[in-house]
């Protein structure tokens, strides 16, 4: 049952882990989303807002202003490189000087400078270039990135499965000790009534068996059947005293010989002669294997089923010394 009860409760935490790391990257995606989606609106409006004024110093050849403008652009914080290229893919002016009259001749520049209407452009896994025709000839790039999302979110998403794990392990401790409080404990409660209850019960069987020893013994020298004095003895015992509900109940002494007997449709029994032994008594060769395996062990009960009953085969020890053998029997339900 222990061994169940751990085997349930990981099965319980490799789901629950599951399903907070499911839940734990779903917030996370819809937190990239939102904040990705915010980064890049305000980027894009930021580059639209100054864009008019680099037009402007483009119209009037002023080189101070486009300067003035294109170093604004690069001290927005997502924003990478911002420059001019001219239709032979040349770069006119960059916020990096050492970048200016270089050519960039990459296919997604290609395609920037054969449009004629401002685009959006991916250009790597978190990178965009924002482009804007100026006049005929030059056309306006931002390249900006929207990795610093991911950066900052990262150590947020560690946080969130710390704190997953943690409820997981919470929640695991939890069902442990209420599966072992619900099921573990009553089971062992059981078992420990029924060692008790079975410990009595052995202890009853001596005491019958050497009780009956004792009328046995003091009967032998009387006239009148000393049989019939063990059988109202033994019966007083059993109604008074154990109250047994056995079908089947008879008792050996140590070597073997009948000294009570209730089997009234001779299941295990087919003769039964008080002081008779067991050998004489019965024809059932499973029977008498065990007897006399208790008889030669005689340390645990022995358990067999004959015809609808259940028979159990019990030695009665005093102390090291077998006394007796008792053979009880319940006819099966069903």
């Amino acid at each position: 049952m222990k061994k169940n009860i751990i085997f349930l409760t990981i099965l319980i935490f490799l789901c629950l882990s599951g399903l907070l790391y499911c839940f734990v990257e779903q917030i996370y995606n819809e937190r990239v989303l939102q904040q990705k989606n915010t980064l890049e609106s305000n980027t894009v409006s930021f580059i639209e807002l100054i864009s008019p004024e680099i037009k402007a110093a483009v119209a009037k050849d002023d080189d101070i202003a486009l300067l003035y403008s294109i170093e604004k652009l690069s001290r927005i914080s997502t924003v990478k490189e911002s420059f001019i290229i001219d239709k032979n893919l040349n770069v006119i002016i960059h916020n990096d000087s050492s970048k200016w009259n270089k050519r960039y001749d990459d296919d997604i520049y290609k395609n920037i400078v054969s449009l004629k209407n401002k685009s959006l452009q991916k250009s790597a896994l978190h990178d965009f270039i924002y482009a804007q025709p100026l006049n005929d000839n030059l056309i306006l790039c931002v390249k900006y990135s929207l990795q610093e999302i991911f950066d900052s979110l990262k150590m947020w998403k560690i946080k969130l499965y710390v704190y997953g794990f943690i409820i997981a392990f919470l929640i695991l401790i939890v069902v442990y000790n209420l599966a072992k409080f619900f099921f573990l404990r009553p089971l062992n409660k059981t078992k420990k009534y029924l060692s008790v209850n079975e410990t009595k019960k052995k202890t009853i069987y001596s005491d019958i068996v050497n009780m009956a020893f004792v009328c046995g013994e003091n009967s032998q020298n009387e006239e009148k059947s000393s049989n019939e004095k063990l059988r109202i003895f033994t019966d007083k015992i059993f109604k008074n005293y154990l109250n047994l509900s056995d079908d089947i109940f008879i008792l050996l002494d140590d070597k073997a010989k009948l000294i009570y007997c209730v089997d009234e449709e001779n299941i295990v029994l087919q003769k039964q002669e008080i002081n008779s032994h067991i050998v004489n008594l019965t024809k059932n060769s499973e029977v008498l294997k065990n007897i006399s395996i208790v008889l030669e062990k005689s340390f645990e009960t022995v358990n067999m089923d004959i015809a609808d009953y259940k028979i159990n085969i019990t030695p009665i020890r005093n102390e090291d010394k077998l006394v007796g053998i008792i053979i009880s029997g319940n006819k099966l339900k069903g």
